[in-house]
């Protein structure tokens, strides 16, 4: 596909900002850099003329863009995030925010841009499995439970994430919550997978493990955006809770 120049500056601006969201250039970015140089015809002089480009001009330009056009660099800038192995928090909010000003659609059935919404989880599971990592043993339990992932329920940076029974004897008014809010935000995301790392607020009481923050982590398994298991880390006891649907 032919871009002309203007568009050129507008589009390697754009890989530029994905580039550095992380302050830190990878090398797998250079690689795939290295790739779009000779499929779009730009050398090293040319990403400094686009970083001289005001965002502003080109955001304009990319706005303009054909829907072909923009398909194409939906696809340049979704696969400069992941070329170094994982798409981390500042990564997602530049992607966001490029395609929302580019008007590229990332929610169409078959798009295979679509990053993970992690903002607004409730993952209902059939079973699951305690895995208690010093003894080397596995307990499987067939009652249901749920996870609850949302932003921070205090307004602050991160996300909440409580876990509830579904099973037995439960007050009419709501779920029986199991493991209270946990505090956590995001360490790693990809593809098919999303880390979250507990974070103790400055005030919190460190007596009981138990409610300290940090002591938790989440990872959700969601290949093509659907969620497969919920893994609970309980560090501070060794343990894996295993969500399975």
């Amino acid at each position: 596909m032919e871009f002309n120049l203007a568009e050129k500056l507008a589009i390697v601006k754009a890989i530029d900002k994905v580039i550095l969201a992380d302050q830190k250039v990878a090398k797998g970015e250079m690689e795939y850099l290295g790739q779009l140089m000779k499929i779009l015809d730009f050398d090293s002089e040319f990403v400094e003329e686009a970083r001289k480009f005001h965002m502003k001009q080109a955001n304009a330009i990319l706005e303009d863009l054909s829907e072909p056009k923009k398909h194409s660099l939906g696809i340049m800038l979704h696969e400069m995030a992941y070329a170094d192995g994982y798409l981390g928090k500042e990564e997602v909010k530049v992607l966001f925010s490029m395609f929302e000003t580019a008007g590229i659609k990332i929610e169409e059935p078959g798009n295979h841009l679509s990053v993970f919404d992690i903002s607004d989880v409730y993952f209902k599971s059939s079973r699951h499995i305690q895995h208690h990592k010093e003894k080397k043993l596995s307990e499987e339990n067939k009652e249901k439970r749920a996870i609850k992932i949302e932003p921070h329920i205090e307004g602050k940076k991160g996300f909440t994430i409580t876990t509830f029974r579904l099973d037995g004897f439960l007050p009419f008014w709501g779920n029986k919550v199991e493991l209270t809010p946990k505090h956590m935000d995001i360490i790693e995301l990809n593809n098919s997978r999303s880390i979250l790392k507990g974070f103790a607020a400055p005030s919190a009481d460190t007596s009981d493990p138990a409610e300290v923050h940090s002591n938790y982590g989440l990872s959700i398994y969601h290949p093509d955006n659907e969620i497969e298991k919920i893994v609970l880390h309980k560090h501070h006891e060794n343990i894996d809770i295993e969500y399975l649907k």
